[in-house]
């Protein structure tokens, strides 16, 4: 992955994990950051999609999805993306 909450352009906020998502944190990149295993947001009020692929060509990027979609965008573009929340929810603990 390459994108993180310290290269954002804006950090916006947290939202709780849903199946099968995570919890993560909502931010804005600017599309040169991203690489395989990031997630955005190609469609407002969607879960994330996960990059597989990164073409860049002609002052254009695209992005292929999971479902090998791919979303072209001008090379300078920001876009809604989503960092992983790093903490693990493991379940209740179990006295030794």
């Amino acid at each position: 992955m390459c994108i993180s909450l310290r290269n954002a352009v804006a950090v916006l906020d947290h939202r709780d994990g849903r199946t099968p998502h995570p919890g993560y944190t909502c931010t804005r990149h600017h599309i040169g950051n991203l690489g395989p295993g990031d997630w955005w947001f190609p469609e407002p009020g969607a879960a994330p999609h996960t990059v597989t692929d990164v073409h860049r060509r002609d002052g254009s990027i695209i992005l292929t999805d999971q479902y090998g979609i791919g979303y072209p965008y001008p090379a300078d573009a920001v876009i809604p993306t989503a960092v992983p929340d790093p903490r693990i929810t493991l379940g209740p603990t179990r006295a030794a």
